[in-house]
């Protein structure tokens, strides 16, 4: 949701983190933006992606209250994250337009279901790219999220080629996407990047199987369990064996 005021549009953000440590480089201000065009069934932040609650800020107001403890942020920066920041693209832009002038150090938190106008906007500007792969399989993906991923990898492809920092993201899921042939697709996905990446492998976890019962929605994934250490380094030693080496 974006609403244009007199001088400068708005963007609804849900929440904000003041002391984030793991959606970028040092410590960071988080920004979890409501909305997103995926409907993945494992989304831990429903009340985010769906919700349409928040509170609205103008980019001067995230500037100035990201200066108000600049110093505490100086070795991090700001991360956009959701949801999906992306379904706000205007509004994004526009906030990382003028934290740029400011030197604040971006970070966008995405699984890259947008238009691209919006990586051709942005990547002069952001400094770091989170991006989240859900899966490869097209049909697995359809049914993890309800969507065609053709959009993202090539997306995927395009910000790669630009030659701008990007970190890839992607949740484990026992059965679904641990499976040997969908890590080897990934990995031959990777491969083929011109500049390759780093990967970051994120266990799924339950915590979010709650929120989906307050909102009074099925959570379909009930009866999976969360990934484990054991998952984990399995999935790395399969990614290993098909030349995928560097890992966060």
């Amino acid at each position: 949701m974006i609403v244009f005021g007199v001088s400068q549009l708005k963007g609804l953000i849900h929440s904000i983190e003041a002391f984030g440590t793991v959606d970028g480089p040092g410590i960071r201000m988080v920004l979890f933006l409501t909305g997103c065009p995926l409907r993945c069934i494992f989304c831990h932040n429903p009340e985010i992606a769906r919700g349409t609650k928040g509170q609205l800020y103008s980019p001067q107001a995230i500037l100035d209250q990201y200066n108000r403890n600049r110093l505490f942020y100086q070795k991090g920066g700001i991360t956009f994250s959701g949801g999906d920041p992306l379904a706000q693209g205007e509004f994004v832009y526009q906030c990382v337009q003028l934290l740029k002038e400011n030197k604040v150090h971006v970070t966008i938190d995405t699984a890259l279901y947008c238009d691209q106008q919006w990586l051709e906007k942005l990547i002069p500007s952001v400094d770091l790219w989170m991006v989240s792969i859900k899966a490869i399989d097209a049909a697995l993906h359809q049914e993890l999220t309800g969507r065609d991923n053709t959009i993202i990898l090539k997306n995927i492809i395009n910000l790669n080629r630009a030659k701008i920092k990007m970190l890839i993201r992607y949740v484990l899921i026992p059965g679904y996407t641990d499976t040997e042939q969908e890590l080897c697709s990934l990995a031959e996905f990777i491969r083929k990047l011109p500049f390759r990446p780093p990967l970051e492998l994120l266990p799924y976890h339950t915590m979010g199987i709650r929120k989906w019962e307050k909102m009074g929605l099925e959570y379909r994934l009930a009866g999976v369990a969360a990934a484990s250490k054991k998952d984990i380094d399995k999935a790395k030693e399969i990614l290993r064996e098909n030349g995928i080496n560097d890992f966060i």
